[in-house]
């Protein structure tokens, strides 16, 4: 049964979570997903939330502990003890290379269910963090905020966003254009998002009676985004007071109107560093994590950054590759991914290591195989005869064991050399022509049908 929750906006529901029930996942892994959500669903500020703290006294003082309170009847007897109105709890479980969640949220005084959720997640355990944050929104019965379902964005589901020319305050139009520009262009670059460019949004512009810089309230801009048909828009202004410059930023839903990230910064230095303040605001409105690059080349500064990288070569794909072939982890290293770098670098170690012992004990036991067969075939006595013949057999058979291991480990050794190949070219830095070629394809206005097609640009 599904119960009606009472959404009474002056008193929120209490609510407490006990300890998911793992299946297949050990003890510590459960509890930490749980937390994730318990901090999470504090954050959609929907229900009044109780304290781990205060779960694990009661269940304490009940001679009971969470992870064993995995039964309906003993979340409500823990419920009441508490004083709660609403009990949450559910399943991890691992079934192959997939993981389930399962959760629900029920009345303490009814026992009737207020809300059910569950999901699948193929991948690293890690991302299930992600997934217990989006069903921590889900089973309050609130919409999931987009920044948490632009971190789930793969490659075939990236959200539509366009962004309007930055309101530039004691800097010029041509300025703020530019960083506007820049801003966008780093969109792009998180793979995040599937961006409209500037002849399309000029277009939108001129069809709603707009000019280039006119369009700078947030009335203004989701007008021209529910022109583009794009899911988020995002405005803002760059100001200058004495020797500070400040950025703030917003992006919104084209749909609902509501604010789902504001940013806002200051800078003081050359106008040209905030050419970088705008790259690394792309990644933090999407909150994402800032590329290395982006934060030393802010702890340098833009000039200095871009004389250092005068000198440095362009890193590739081909380069990953090249340096993987030569030995395992070196294109991972080169790549920035030193976790990874220095894994395949220790098995492979390891697995020469075991090749080439294998390899020296084969040939020492080839060597006493052939001097005791010498001896074997010039004894004379009986004894000599029989003692001989035990150890060329002996000898036989540690050569055999050796030739198997020295084929185990010598092909353990090249699947993971080719594997590591294979990781280090997908991984790699995008090649310029790669970029190319994804900014080759946008999303472009058509206002002769008033609708948005996808747009590929090539040259003949």
């Amino acid at each position: 049964p599904v119960a009606v929750v009472d959404d009474t906006p002056t008193i929120l529901r209490t609510v407490a979570i006990l300890d998911f029930e793992g299946k297949g996942i050990n003890l510590q892994e459960v509890q930490t997903l749980t937390e994730r959500m318990r901090t999470e669903i504090g954050n959609t500020k929907a229900v009044r939330l109780i304290e781990r703290k205060a779960i694990e006294n009661i269940m304490a003082e009940q001679g009971l502990a969470q992870s064993g309170c995995v039964t309906d009847e003993c979340a409500a007897e823990v419920g009441q003890l508490l004083g709660v109105q609403y009990m949450i709890n559910g399943v991890l479980g691992k079934m192959g290379e997939s993981y389930t969640i399962d959760a629900k949220m029920f009345s303490v005084e009814t026992g009737e269910t207020v809300q059910a959720v569950n999901t699948t997640y193929e991948g690293e355990i890690e991302g299930l963090l992600l997934e217990m944050q989006i069903l921590s929104w889900e089973i309050v019965g609130l919409d999931v905020p987009p920044r948490l379902k632009l971190q789930r964005a793969g490659e075939t589901e990236k959200p539509t966003m366009a962004v309007i020319d930055f309101d530039g305050r004691g800097i010029s139009v041509l300025e703020a254009q530019t960083l506007t520009d820049r801003f966008t262009t780093e969109l792009g670059y998180t793979d995040r998002v599937r961006m409209v460019d500037r002849r399309t949004m000029t277009d939108v512009l001129v069809d709603q009676g707009f000019s280039s810089g006119e369009c700078t309230s947030e009335e203004c801009a989701a007008e021209v985004g529910a022109a583009l048909g794009v899911e988020f828009m995002i405005n803002g202004s760059i100001g200058k007071i004495g020797n500070t410059y400040t950025i703030d930023c917003k992006m919104f839903s084209v749909a609902t109107g509501a604010a789902e990230t504001m940013k806002n910064l200051s800078y003081q230095g050359e106008v040209d560093g905030l050419i970088t303040e705008m790259e690394i605001l792309a990644w933090d409105i999407l909150d994402l994590n800032i590329p290395q690059n982006l934060i030393k080349k802010r702890q340098m500064g833009t000039r200095a950054f871009l004389e250092s990288q005068a000198f440095a070569a362009i890193k590739t794909k081909t380069g990953a590759l090249m340096r993987s072939a030569a030995f395992p982890g070196l294109g991972q290293l080169y790549n920035d991914k030193k976790i990874e770098g220095y894994a395949f670098l220790g098995l492979e170690t390891v697995l020469i290591g075991m090749t080439l012992s294998n390899y020296s004990a084969f040939n020492s036991a080839q060597s006493d195989y052939n001097s005791n067969l010498d001896s074997y075939n010039s004894s004379s006595t009986v004894d000599d005869i029989a003692h001989y013949r035990t150890l060329v057999e002996n000898a036989d058979q540690e050569m055999v064991q050796r030739n198997n291991n020295l084929l185990l480990f010598s092909s353990l050794t090249t699947l993971v050399w080719i594997g590591n190949m294979v990781h280090a070219y997908l991984t790699g830095p995008k090649d310029e022509e790669d970029r190319e070629a994804a900014r080759s394809i946008s999303i472009a206005y058509d206002p002769n049908f008033n609708r948005t097609v996808l747009k590929w640009e090539f040259d003949l």
